[in-house]
């Protein structure tokens, strides 16, 4: 006995490349700050494909170029080089190479430590 399929293999494909397009296109950027060599704050919102970079009153928009296990953006124009890997950031403008950490009050070692009274 041969069942039939509860819907056409047309249906599937189409309801597979909507999600497929949903998906690639929903990627949001979340805003994240780093903390660089000599205490400057770099807040980045980064996606799959591109993202926003503002730095000491400078703002970049840089895309995401194929990288190995880390994600790398790049500026050309404005001499940008990022690579992110976990927690950390390399930050390279004009020959000047930053190295910089995920800053966030919700992690436990980057929260605000009370002090006593």
């Amino acid at each position: 006995m041969t069942h039939r399929p509860v819907c056409s293999p047309r249906a599937i494909r189409i309801a597979m490349a909507t999600a497929l397009v949903f998906t690639t296109v929903a990627a949001p950027a979340m805003s994240v700050s780093y903390q660089c060599t000599g205490r400057r704050v770099l807040d980045a919102e980064l996606s799959p494909r591109q993202g926003q970079l503002h730095f000491e009153g400078h703002d970049w928009t840089v895309t995401r170029v194929p990288g190995g296990r880390e994600a790398r953006y790049l500026n050309k124009k404005a001499g940008i080089d990022v690579v992110t890997k976990e927690r950390q950031m390399t930050f390279t403008h004009d020959g000047e190479t930053l190295q910089c950490f995920l800053f966030s009050s919700a992690l436990p070692g980057d929260a605000p430590q009370k002090s006593p009274n």
